[in-house]
């Protein structure tokens, strides 16, 4: 089976919102052995929206349509729906009484605007919502099964469960998605490294995406049974690891720093961080890990040449004669943190993230990376493209990338 998903709200159209509701439906649908072959978005038009649901319902089996339930003047995805059924809106007496009674339970006012969200087309069948205000709409159109939910992810993500997953026919096989993120060579390194893999039409489908700096490759497996599937991606998850080698960071939801940091649990040492062009950034992927405090101390965060000495014992001189952008300084800081902090791998990181600050000797982009540690300290001198938050994401990725091959070794 196929599947379209339609995303609609003009915050969506304009940037202001980013529609994570499209991913998450397509993931799940491809559990059922759904797949969903295209993602639309269209803004808050009653024509523009009747007209996106007729045309998917007729090219797909399953359209999911989320977004545009609200109370407002602005939603008007009930009203498009029932222009594409060819029927009228209703007020829904048992929608109502859920409705009143989601205030009720709050101690809220119901607002009159609340009324309308109890409005579904005479032909369809309502979803009850048990985390909000707007049920969803379950209908047919001609020989497609459209379902209609709250564009809030948490409303929408329970009314898949409970609402859509039963309702929808046995699929033909199951799909799987899998990633394999990986950092220090370029989409196109990697891509030649796998491509035979990334051939079209070879089964499982390969394909890279950038993403944060880091180059993901994906997989998506489909098979008759789940093990079937996982038996396809695990292989191909296999000649990955084969190919690429230490460019691999992990699988899944694995992070930079997530990685670094089981690295460090798994041999008992412990981490500091001396930082001054990121700003933080590292400490704060570091510790956006679950447990982090198993191994991550703390650091210090010395914008200043004042800091530099004061707090890590980086010397004037040393300052005076190589700059706070050198290696010399970066080798002081991570030496100084590791000193300081008693820890057992310390990071310095020094450079110009820009767009101002650079220099023909020194151009923006400039970072130094230290990395001291128990056989010593080791330097790393880079070059970043792109604008300053993508220089300081990029140096922060670098520095942990540094400890993370550091470990494996």
């Amino acid at each position: 089976m196929k599947a379209i998903i339609l995303a609609i709200g003009d915050e969506l159209i304009s940037g202001q919102t980013v529609d994570t509701n499209s991913a998450y439906l397509s993931r799940r649908l491809a559990e059922r052995g759904v797949e969903t072959v295209e993602h639309r978005t269209v803004g808050d038009d009653k024509e523009r929206i009747a007209s996106a649901i007729a045309e998917a319902a007729g090219r797909v089996e399953i359209v999911v349509v989320s977004g545009g339930l609200g109370p407002t003047e602005d939603d008007l995805t009930r009203q498009a729906m029932a222009d594409a059924m060819g029927c009228e809106l209703q007020l829904n007496a048992e929608c109502l009484a859920d409705i009143e009674e989601f205030f009720r339970l709050r101690n809220r006012k119901m607002s009159p605007p609340n009324r309308a969200q109890a409005m579904i087309p005479t032909s369809a069948e309502p979803m009850r919502n048990k985390l909000g205000t707007a049920p969803g709409i379950a209908a047919r159109i001609g020989a497609a099964q459209v379902f209609v939910v709250p564009g809030v992810p948490a409303e929408m993500k329970w009314m898949y469960d409970n609402c859509i997953a039963p309702r929808l026919p046995a699929g033909e096989g199951v799909i799987l998605h899998h990633v394999v993120h990986t950092f220090g060579e370029g989409e196109s390194d990697v891509g030649a490294k796998i491509a035979d893999l990334m051939k079209r039409g070879s089964e499982p489908t390969v394909g890279t995406t950038v993403a944060a700096g880091m180059v993901s490759v994906r997989i998506i497996s489909r098979g008759r049974t789940t093990e079937d599937a996982r038996l396809q991606a695990d292989l191909t998850v296999k000649t990955l690891y084969e190919r690429l080698g230490n460019l691999i960071v992990g699988k899944g939801d694995a992070t930079m720093a997530s990685a670094a940091g089981e690295l460090l649990r798994k041999r008992g040492q412990t981490l500091a961080t001396a930082e001054s062009c990121t700003g933080g950034l590292i400490g704060e992927m570091v510790t956006s890990v679950s447990g982090s405090s198993d191994y991550y101390l703390g650091g210090f965060v010395t914008y200043s040449n004042r800091l530099k000495r004061d707090l890590l014992g980086v010397s004037e001189e040393l300052l005076a004669r190589h700059g706070a952008v050198s290696e010399q300084v970066a080798i002081a800081m991570a030496e100084g943190c590791r000193q300081k902090l008693g820890s057992d791998w310390a990071i310095g990181v020094t450079g110009i993230a820009g767009p101002a600050g650079g220099s023909a000797e020194k151009p923006v982009g400039l970072v130094y990376v230290a990395l001291a540690g128990p056989e010593g300290t080791q330097v790393f001198r880079y070059v970043f493209p792109g604008a300053r938050d993508m220089v300081r994401l990029r140096s922060a990725l670098a520095a942990l990338n540094c400890l993370r091959l550091a470990l494996l070794r």
